[in-house]
């Protein structure tokens, strides 16, 4: 297995991990929201500076 496959599941693991203690918190809404919003943010970031 590759360095980067074992790092991509690692991270998603640790997603995962975030996931279930957001759940117990009761936070998991606005974790779901704040993941949303980065990534609209990035998308339109990375419109911005594509060469």
């Amino acid at each position: 297995m590759k360095l980067a496959k074992i790092q991509s599941v690692l991270y998603k693991a640790s997603r995962l991990v975030g996931d279930v203690k957001a759940i117990k918190n009761g936070t998991f809404p606005q974790r779901i929201a704040q993941r949303t919003i980065r990534r609209a943010a990035n998308r339109m970031l990375d419109k911005l500076f594509k060469i």
